[in-house]
């Protein structure tokens, strides 16, 4: 439709050292690389704090470890080329930590540090690297379900992220109103906070 190469290769997030393989693997046919973008991750609706290990670790794996490894190979070849792209997706579920999504929220926490150092690792370089604290997004996640606010397409994502990929804006957060909301919950009292469920 667009005129571009595209290859789909199927891999689960949850296997860090396959993910990479196939990636590796696939990413040999495109020749250089110019950018990389994460918009991968998985919850689970019992991570309230009691997950086996081996469950709490999938998680990590699909959330923060898999992106880290992605990276790490990848990095070197961008800063040799000195121009390129790393755009990361976080979630406003690791604003604060709370009762619900633990092992996803600390993972996702964990992720916008990695980020942090990575526009830190690129400063002196041409090579952007964004992140975007997103909000609710139309996904199989948030089917359903009674929300607070309306969700926002992937489409618009996408839209905002395509347009700012020449910009080193660091991180952002999607829909732009959420930064406010992250603000307030940030600083609102223990003694209110830990009276609220969600």
């Amino acid at each position: 439709m667009y005129g571009v190469h595209v290859e789909i290769v199927a891999a689960d997030a949850i296997r860090p050292e396959e993910f990479l393989g196939k990636i590796i693997s696939t990413a040999q046919s495109f020749g250089e690389i110019q950018g990389l973008f994460f918009p991968i991750g998985a919850s689970r609706n019992d991570d309230f704090g009691t997950l086996p290990v081996d469950e709490a670790r999938w998680l990590i794996d699909a959330n923060l470890l898999t992106v880290m490894a992605v990276v790490g190979h990848f990095l070197p070849f961008l800063l040799a080329a000195n121009h390129g792209c790393i755009v990361g997706f976080g979630s406003i579920a690791a604003i604060r930590g709370r009762r619900t999504n633990i092992v996803y929220a600390a993972a996702k926490r964990g992720l916008a540090s990695y980020f942090e150092s990575l526009r830190h690792i690129a400063a002196q370089s041409k090579v952007r690297v964004q992140f975007y604290q997103l909000g609710y997004v139309a996904t199989q996640q948030t089917f359903g379900r009674r929300l607070l606010f309306r969700p926002a397409h992937p489409a618009e994502i996408a839209a905002v992220v395509v347009q700012n990929l020449d910009r080193d804006i660091g991180m952002r957060y999607l829909p732009r109103y959420w930064a406010l909301i992250a603000w307030l919950v940030s600083v609102l009292p223990w003694a209110i906070f830990k009276r609220l469920h969600f």
